[in-house]
């Protein structure tokens, strides 16, 4: 790959490609790309020296470029169809394998936490002054897109992703599993399929493991690489005393943060034991998580307005709603308020009920037509389907501040949940408050 100066990226908005395209510009190397749409993350490209298409019909193939292309483009409809097999066009899976190759990674993979996670890691690292390379499918208030380019004798910490199996061939040196769920079943087809590919991944570590014993599926893995464990409720290698303790080498620390939620705190547990295995002691990396403000998405806090506290949220599986939901409940006064965008026809089919119990958690919920990523319609999978004793439908988002306006006083906290484009909502609540 170091041959290539070019280097052009299909579905460069993507949260995954957008960081591969930030730690590349760094190498100063000449980035472009593709995407359907202009959006943030392609405003945000722009400012870091990386150009943007929206359309194809100029771009002509060179063997002095390198391509990299993600799984959310239909590269039958591009010009690169004839080129698929040489070297120089790569798959995402396939360019992060390579990169693995010639560099020491750090990964972080689980179904729920690892953007979070990689970045705190990160964070933890460049915070002591070793400046890592990182790639993680987020943006975080800091340092914007999820890509960096560090100092070449330093690993590279990687959200190794399982997503469409993406996360397979990638050679990982040090691994934190944080948790394992059912997810992505529409490629995976069933939940041993599932199992079977983190196992996969988990068995080919090459030296440090850390493995969160609270998660049944983890445990039921009985993996027997040598690992580090940490849980709450098990002995282990490191304890949690939840809200925020943990014990490492029979002494406590107190673990301050600003992210909410015992998942957090969880995921910080497993941050700090890789930390430690390379080389950060756990004062070092209490200090740092102090400072850390959280990736963008992730239970973010967008503004009060009225004694009104504003959150967005990533969500889009039950498991991770339950969490975020029960963070939140536990910092309101008030009442919680949650506007939620089902994300893809497929997931919301496989999940219906799983959904519903957990946004029946909120004292009012409000659901919005499903973003279908990519998907067509399913006959019958409509989010009018949740409406229950306290969720209520509305087809379109622009019907939301004013239906809020309405029911929401001081105290309440109003949270936005959703993977798809309901992040854009939260402002325009906070824009309508003000102005009623």
């Amino acid at each position: 790959m170091n041959k290539y100066k070019d280097v052009y990226i299909f579905g460069i908005g993507g949260s995954g490609m957008s960081s591969i395209a930030k730690y590349l510009v760094q190498q100063n190397l000449t980035v472009s790309g593709y995407d359907q749409r202009k959006s943030f993350v392609t405003n945000q490209l722009n400012q870091d020296g990386i150009s943007v298409d929206f359309e194809l019909g100029n771009l002509k193939y060179s063997d002095e470029t390198l391509y990299i292309y993600s799984s959310a483009i239909s590269m039958e409809k591009t010009n690169l169809i004839n080129y698929l097999d040489n070297e120089n066009v790569l798959s995402r899976p396939e360019y992060l394998n390579l990169l693995s190759k010639t560099n020491k990674i750090i990964g972080v993979t689980g179904t729920h936490g690892k953007t979070s996670t990689t970045a705190l890691l990160a964070h933890i690292f460049h915070y002591n002054d070793i400046n890592v390379s990182y790639i993680f499918g987020g943006m975080t208030s800091f340092h914007g897109i999820g890509g960096h380019y560090g100092n070449k004798d330093e690993p590279i910490i990687l959200e190794t992703d399982e997503a469409f199996n993406t996360f397979k061939n990638i050679e990982i040196d040090d691994l934190l599993v944080t948790n394992i769920d059912a997810d992505h079943l529409d490629y995976f087809e069933n939940f041993k399929n599932l199992i079977d590919a983190f196992k996969h991944v988990i068995q080919n570590v090459k030296e440090n493991l850390v493995l969160n014993y609270d998660d049944y599926n983890i445990r039921e893995l009985e993996i027997e690489n040598q690992h580090i464990s940490y849980s709450s409720s098990r002995d282990t290698d490191i304890k949690i005393k939840y809200p925020n303790k943990i014990i490492v080498d029979n002494t406590e620390y107190v673990i301050s943060t600003k992210l909410i939620g015992s998942h957090f705190i969880s995921n910080i547990t497993g941050a700090i034991a890789l930390a430690n295995v390379n080389g950060v002691k756990t004062v070092e990396a209490l200090e740092a998580i102090k400072t850390f403000p959280g990736v963008k998405r992730r239970t973010e806090y967008l503004g009060s307005i009225n004694g009104i506290n504003v959150y967005d949220d990533y969500g889009h599986h039950p498991t991770e709603i339950i969490a975020t939901i029960s963070a939140l409940k536990e910092h309101t006064k008030g009442k919680l308020y949650v506007i939620f965008q089902p994300h893809r026809y497929t997931r919301t089919k496989n999940s219906f009920n799983d959904f519903k119990n957990a946004l029946t958690m909120a004292d009012h919920t409000i659901v919005v037509d499903i973003y279908p990523a990519g998907e067509k319609p399913i006959p019958g999978v409509s989010s009018k389907n949740f409406e229950h004793q306290n969720i209520h439908y509305l087809k379109s988002m622009r019907m939301v501040p004013s239906y809020l306006a309405s029911k929401v006083k001081e105290t309440d906290t109003i949270l936005t949940l959703g993977a798809g484009d309901i992040t854009l909502l939260g402002p325009q609540i906070l824009k309508y408050l003000d102005e009623v």
